[in-house]
């Protein structure tokens, strides 16, 4: 039960949610925290680097969904809905491979939003890995990739709900963003294979290396 104290994390992370209370805030936290629980009841930890990678884990997992899938603007006294803003709402929204990455090489910040993206589910790849959540590399890069579909389509109905609602809030769904998230847990196993090597020779534990 140690594990759990853990929790505490996500607790101070989204302390705010706490301070300034709303109906929204306390969702996500509790969302959040359900999400915790349900890792945590499948996650040994049995030595030291097991509690460090835990913290890691805990904070990275915070920060994800504080990026990606956060429910903003959901709970309004009166919506506006508007037909003529689904024409604005297909303009976030990519379904053709490579093209949302040739878009953005262009933009200032097209470093940041494709390495941003490739990075993102690495350490989620990696941590499958570590703590045995998975049993294979190919079992990892499958739900990493369906982990990646099921941000972008809660996305796509956050688009589509403040799209028809005059809601001035954005999330975009690209294609795109699915294929680097998914190529990040490559380099999220690359890590871990790495580290096992490495676990092994120092003698931190042996940390069986799947095929």
């Amino acid at each position: 039960m140690q594990k759990y104290i853990l929790l505490v994390i996500p607790i101070f992370f989204y302390k705010n949610n706490i301070l300034y209370f709303s109906v929204e805030n306390m969702i996500n936290l509790t969302l959040v925290l359900i999400g915790l629980i349900f890792i945590l009841r499948h996650t040994t930890l049995r030595n030291f680097f097991d509690w460090i990678i835990g913290i890691c884990f805990m904070i990275y997992f915070c920060i994800v969904y504080s990026k990606t899938i956060y429910l903003r603007g959901f709970i309004f006294e009166t919506y506006h809905f508007s037909v003529d803003n689904v024409k604005t709402f297909f303009n976030t929204v990519n379904l053709i491979p490579i093209k949302g990455i040739i878009d953005v090489m262009s933009s200032p910040t097209a470093f940041y939003q494709i390495f941003g993206n490739i990075i993102m589910l690495a350490p989620f790849a990696f941590a499958m890995l570590y703590f045995k959540w998975t049993r294979s590399y190919k079992q990892t890069i499958w739900y990493s990739f369906i982990c990646a579909v099921g941000i972008e389509l809660i996305q796509f109905f956050q688009s589509s709900f403040y799209s028809l609602f005059e809601i001035g809030l954005r999330r975009s769904t690209d294609i795109d963003d699915i294929i680097l998230n998914t190529i990040g847990a490559l380099f999220g196993i690359g890590c871990y294979y790495i580290w096992s090597k490495i676990a092994i020779r120092i003698n931190i534990g042996k940390h069986d290396i799947p095929i």
